[in-house]
């Protein structure tokens, strides 16, 4: 069959026939990925939205301990959420010992932890520790997890994660990339008995 041999209507007919399904393999083409991209963007946005609310309630927890230090009937509930008393070195020691348990739980390799100078919030002190160590993703979520279900109840007040120099981004390996995770985890201690 000859195109050209068709009458002129025809071969418009067929050609805009073919020009209409080669836009619409072309839309396809261009669609499919642009929808997937999309659906996954939001998809982050909502897991980001889950993540910010999780840390607002972290952050609002420490202010209700910072209040309850002032007031004597919430002193009795901040003695569930705080560590005993004792001494500044007892309390970072308690932290420390704390947060390194949560880590190994985790399956997170462990670098560095140290003691933070101690402050004071009310009647109520805090003591802290800077941790440096090495976790996929997987294990920084069941350590913050595990940290924000501590008791007593443990806060981040800053915290870093970069990807590890040996890691890279787009690899054939299945394998998880590694982060770098500094953080600076705190607790309330209660006042030395006197």
């Amino acid at each position: 069959m000859n195109l050209y041999s068709l009458p002129r209507d025809r071969q418009n007919l067929i050609a805009g026939g073919f020009l209409v399904a080669a836009l619409a393999i072309a839309a396809f083409v261009v669609a499919v990925p642009v929808s997937d991209m999309v659906a996954g963007k939001q998809t982050e946005i909502r897991k980001g939205e889950a993540e910010l609310a999780k840390w607002r309630g972290i952050a609002a927890s420490a202010e209700i301990m910072q209040g309850a230090s002032n007031d004597r009937v919430a002193n009795i509930r901040a003695t569930t959420l705080a560590l005993p008393a004792s001494t500044d070195a007892q309390a970072a020691a308690s932290v420390q010992a704390i947060v390194r348990r949560i880590l190994q739980d985790a399956g997170a390799d462990l670098k560095s932890i140290q003691p933070l100078d101690g402050k004071r919030a009310g009647d109520l002190r805090e003591a802290g520790v800077r941790v440096i160590a090495m976790a996929t993703q997987r294990e920084l979520g069941d350590t913050l997890f595990a940290l924000d279900h501590s008791n007593p109840r443990l806060f981040v007040r800053e915290a870093n994660f970069q990807l590890s120099s040996g890691s890279s981004r787009l690899t054939s390996d299945v394998q998880a990339p590694v982060l770098q995770v500094r953080l600076d985890v705190y607790a309330y201690a209660l006042p030395e008995d006197k």
